[in-house]
């Protein structure tokens, strides 16, 4: 895990095959913003698709990782803690899944966050036939 703030951490997380966001003790007011952070990162997923062509050309990745992170900040700034982290997950029988980790988490009630280098996740969690929306 590590704080989302470079364009390395956002095109991470865009590559992956899932994406799991872990926002424990959040309270409910934030939960527009999380979805809207997932909403980021699968768009970027998305745009930058081998399989998809564009007809006006390929949108700028630096324009977009920029508005990601520009995004993460705000939420940064309204007092909540954003770290990523990919997981790689092995079905028996299946192909190597890559899992987007998202931790979400208030500064206030966890202000050690920001240091924190790894987080646990339980591989039965991550099914095989894994899709992009599956995870909340």
């Amino acid at each position: 895990m590590a704080p989302m703030d470079t364009q390395r951490a956002i095109r991470e997380a865009a590559r992956c095959d899932g994406i799991m966001v872990h926002s424990p003790d959040v309270p409910e007011v934030y939960d527009a913003e999380i979805a809207t952070l997932r909403e980021w990162i699968d768009l970027a997923s998305f745009v930058f698709c081998d399989e998809i062509e564009c007809s006006d050309g390929e949108p700028s990745r630096r324009k977009l990782y920029n508005d990601i992170l520009g995004y993460i900040a705000a939420m940064e700034r309204r007092g909540l803690n954003v770290l990523g982290g990919v997981m790689t997950s092995k079905e028996a029988g299946s192909n190597e899944l890559r899992v987007a980790i998202i931790s979400v988490t208030p500064k206030l009630s966890d202000p050690g966050a920001i240091k924190r280098t790894a987080i646990f996740v339980d591989r039965r969690l991550i099914p095989s036939n894994m899709a992009l929306d599956d995870f909340d």
